[in-house]
């Protein structure tokens, strides 16, 4: 199975609960991106307009390797639209309020599958379970691409006190920018760790440059590692704060799978791998279809206990299994690494699912999902089930 290997395979268009008033300080855009991060265009358009990033409200960060489109809001924008080689800032009109994560709905999918050869009447099998039973939440791959060459946490560092593995971590094999910009510092840094000097002309972001000069000023020691930390963009840390969660809640959905004894099929990912049930009795359907299960933090408590489930000594298992005594050694002391949790919906349906082969191993799928949500974990699903069928 092949997705993503052209530009066109990949399609997401943003639904949100925004549209043009004719009247407002906002100025309302259609944003069409092509193989750039959300990141990188809003960069470009606050550069190109003279304006701060901070001006610029949108809804959720969409894939790199795709076309997509979303809505942004500029507060007095310019009436006019925008073109350049990798998008296209649409004018739409005047509205009241700014484009936010909370007025994003969802978001509707094209996605072409290639070298994947299907029985139509088995995979409409898989299609009618998905509609049926949807798919168990994970969040997929794109959420740890600041761990994809280590597979190491900075932030589970942290947390054990291992304060120099954990700046090593997020400086030289992750990024708080994108990879290719960085890679010469990385390199350097993997070279050369702990003689800073070498590498500090190479970093292009302050933060980045002021921490090495803290380093290279101070001895090495655990209590100056852990100073260093401070100097660390505190919009990274919780990035990658919220990466390790989404981590340890796709660990809390498995071990929940695990426990209600339903049967399940494994699809390899980045971590380790997904749990998906194709079919669930009618009985454990009851507690799994509604289930919501928070983000992990220090501070969360469960009042009630659910129905053959004991979550609190599942978010203590799996913490435990991370190496921390329990779910309230989930915290740390360094400034901007905090935990903030959420509800997150153990299961998503696919609305409006549909698929029709393109030729003998090209499957095209279209369907909706809500915000939040990964398209690629429905393929996965259905690549995965249709071969388990």
């Amino acid at each position: 199975m092949k997705i993503k290997e052209r530009l066109e395979d990949f399609v997401v268009s943003e639904i949100a609960d925004i549209y043009p008033e004719g009247k407002g300080e906002y100025s309302l855009y259609m944003l069409k991106k092509f193989n750039i991060s959300t990141w990188d265009t809003l960069g470009k358009i606050a550069k190109r307009l003279r304006i701060s990033m901070d001006s610029i409200g949108y809804g959720g960060l969409k894939d790199k390797k795709a076309i997509a489109h979303q809505f942004v809001t500029i507060k007095n924008g310019p009436k006019k639209d925008i073109k350049e080689k990798d998008f296209e800032l649409v004018y739409l009109g005047k509205t009241t309020k700014p484009m936010s994560k909370e007025l994003l709905i969802g978001n509707k999918f094209e996605v072409v599958v290639r070298d994947f050869k299907v029985e139509e009447k088995k995979f409409n099998e898989e299609i009618e379970l998905v509609k049926k039973f949807g798919i168990a939440n994970y969040f997929d791959e794109q959420r740890f691409g600041s761990i994809k060459n280590s597979k190491e946490f900075a932030v589970k560092e942290i947390i054990l006190g291992n304060y120099e593995k954990a700046l090593y971590l997020l400086l030289a094999e992750g990024s708080a920018v994108d990879i290719e910009k960085t890679r010469k510092l990385r390199d350097c840094l993997k070279k050369n760790w702990r003689n800073f000097e070498k590498c500090i002309e190479l970093a292009k972001v302050n933060w980045e440059k002021n921490l090495l000069k803290f380093l290279i000023e101070h001895k090495p020691s655990k209590r100056t590692f852990k100073r260093a930390l401070n100097l660390v963009d505190k919009e990274y840390l919780f990035f990658l704060g919220n990466a390790y969660q989404s981590y340890l809640w796709n660990e809390i959905l498995k071990k929940v799978l695990a426990e209600l004894n339903i049967s399940y099929f494994e699809a390899p990912y980045l971590l380790g791998s997904f749990f998906f049930y194709k079919k669930v009795s009618e009985e454990k359907w009851k507690i799994l279809k509604d289930l919501k299960l928070p983000l992990p933090t220090p501070k969360l408590q469960f009042k009630e206990k659910v129905e053959k489930l004991d979550l609190a000594h599942i978010y203590d298992e799996i913490c435990q299994k991370e190496g921390l005594k329990n779910l309230k050694n989930l915290r740390t002391f360094v400034k901007g690494l905090i935990f903030k949790t959420y509800p997150r919906p153990a299961v998503i349906f696919p609305e409006n699912i549909e698929w029709g082969k393109l030729d003998n191993s090209t499957v095209k799928l279209k369907f909706t999902l809500e915000k939040g949500a990964y398209a690629t974990l429905v393929v996965k699903r259905l690549y995965y089930g249709y071969q388990n069928s």
